[in-house]
């Protein structure tokens, strides 16, 4: 994998993160790199709000703050074609949407956008803040059936999506995160963000590495 964040990077960042083994081990003090038997699918926040239309993001803003416009666009030409795989695999898939002071649940702009509509069985975890898991009963759903590995997709690289990474490593799930996937308003934080969770919470892959492992997965559950 290109890494991209790398044109961030100092040749101090570079060494320290050769030497101490970040870029084959992950974190020093906790797993964190791994890949469980039992995935699922995580779809973080892709609604109306987070995607406006399919403009550049200055122009997106004028009409809604919260809107990324084209940044979102180019990454929901990843995550749907990786939703559609996911769902042929037949693996569970949860969604996640934040409700913003002010805004209802049957609001326009509170919706999942038509692209990556939920099915009937797929579960919808409305959230106050940015992780999945506060105030929440994912951790429940997740235990209950026997998930071991969370992969995650969808908005954003440096808030919602980093925050559920951190609290999915921090009860234990192997954490994958589909690089092409993720996205972000601001590029030095998504970049900043993908480099921060490769090096400590997550596995951070190419989306085809990541479909590969899954198909991997689901075959060793038939075979058992």
């Amino acid at each position: 994998m290109r890494e991209i964040w790398g044109d961030l990077l100092s040749e101090q960042d570079k060494a320290v993160i050769s030497k101490a083994g970040y870029g084959v081990n992950g974190s020093a003090l906790w797993a964190s790199r791994g890949l469980g038997g039992h995935p699922a699918l995580m779809i973080i926040d892709m609604q109306e709000m987070a995607l406006g239309r399919d403009v550049p993001i200055l122009e997106a803003i004028r009409d809604c703050r919260t809107a990324m416009g084209s940044v979102a666009w180019r990454a929901l030409e990843f995550i749907v074609p990786f939703v559609e795989a996911v769902r042929r695999l037949d693996l569970p898939i949860l969604y996640t949407r934040v409700i913003p002071p002010g805004y209802s649940k049957d609001d326009p702009a509170i919706k999942i956008v038509d692209q990556l509509a939920p099915h009937p069985s797929n579960h919808i975890i409305d959230k106050p803040y940015p992780s999945a898991f506060y105030g929440t009963d994912l951790g429940t759903r997740l235990v209950q059936n026997s998930i071991d590995t969370l992969i995650v997709v969808g908005n954003s690289t440096s808030g919602c999506v980093r925050a559920t990474v951190v609290d999915a490593r921090q009860v234990g799930l192997n954490v994958v995160v589909p690089v092409e996937c993720v996205f972000d308003r601001i590029e030095a934080s998504h970049k900043i963000g993908l480099l921060d969770m490769w090096m400590k919470y997550a596995t951070v892959k190419p989306m085809s590495e990541v479909l590969t492992y899954l198909g991997e997965a689901v075959g060793r559950e038939h075979d058992d």
